[in-house]
């Protein structure tokens, strides 16, 4: 499959589905969302077009089509990459929105509003059990500098579906009972999506923006696990969920990305939460603390190796 054949057929509301992705609000053709690419909004000003299949963002003038969404979203992924997680959703059934417009369309009824039908892209949760020493996934979080004894306390190795297909991946529960999904070449969420508040009856609580920052945080930090709360976001659209949690401790250390929409969710936090600081210093020069983890073990292992042929 290239990337024509996945814009003629991905429409753009399942792919943010299955990232886990609502809209706030259907207006007719037009689907609008809270921006998945920038930092919250009050007001939804990201709209999908389903009859057009094409999505803007007011906010930052930006627009396009699925695969430029999908590149716009996982920006350290490669090209080879977004090919394989687009891919892997069904484009079998007619019967998504776009879809369905077309349908219509080719009738002569391009007039009547688009149906909401279910949705068959869906990810669908089939079993979570322990992860496994050696396994596929054990050596994927080892290549993302994460030890499976650090993640086996948090996350589970799921099996789900889209579609007809059956895929594996390594899950991390958010409180609403879906999960964030990662693999080696996948990257996605279950419904609902929502926050992972890890309650350790502490005062002090870290914020970060995924689960691989979390694990990552763990294994420079192990300290914490003993002395700090966390609160994954598992997206930034996803913070103002955050503010109740974080309200409730006395210190509220922020380990946000350090790309452009995360720095903007710092200097909000900051402004707005006077309990808050900023503790990114250590990782400011990679993009966020499990870039900073890997590069550190990267250095380590070339010591290692200079060191050995000495």
């Amino acid at each position: 499959m290239n990337i024509r054949q996945i814009n003629d057929e991905l429409a753009i509301t399942d792919f943010l589905a299955g990232q886990g992705f609502q809209p706030a609000r259907k207006n007719g053709l037009d689907w609008w969302y809270v921006s998945p690419i920038r930092a919250p909004e009050r007001t939804p000003s990201f709209k999908v077009n389903i009859r057009l299949n094409r999505w803007y963002d007011h906010g930052t003038g930006e627009g396009g089509k699925v695969f430029d969404l999908a590149m716009r979203l996982h920006r350290t992924a490669s090209i080879r990459e977004i090919i394989q997680l687009l891919a892997s959703y069904s484009f079998s059934s007619p019967s998504t929105a776009f879809h369905s417009v077309r349908a219509q369309e080719s009738f002569g009824h391009s007039k009547s509003p688009a149906r909401e039908t279910d949705s068959p892209t869906t990810i669908r949760v089939l079993e979570a059990k322990p992860l496994e020493a050696g396994s596929p996934l054990a050596a994927y979080l080892q290549h993302r500098g994460i030890s499976i004894e650090t993640a086996n306390s948090y996350c589970h190795e799921v099996s789900f579906s889209i579609g007809e297909r059956q895929y594996e991946a390594v899950g991390f529960a958010n409180r609403s009972g879906g999960y964030e999904l990662r693999n080696s070449w996948f990257k996605g969420s279950s419904s609902p999506k929502d926050i992972t508040f890890i309650d350790k009856g502490t005062d002090t609580i870290c914020l970060l923006e995924g689960f691989m920052d979390f694990l990552s945080l763990l294994e420079l930090r192990p300290h914490l696990s003993h002395t700090s709360s966390f609160l994954v976001l598992n997206s930034l659209s996803q913070l103002g969920k955050s503010l109740e949690v974080l309200a409730q401790h006395k210190k509220v250390l922020l380990f946000l990305d350090q790309d452009q929409p995360g720095r903007r969710a710092t200097e909000r936090l900051l402004r707005s939460e006077p309990n808050s600081r900023d503790v990114s210093s250590f990782y400011r020069s990679h993009k966020d603390v499990n870039a900073y983890l890997m590069a550190r073990k990267g250095r380590a292992k070339q010591l290692r190796l200079g060191l050995g042929h000495r």
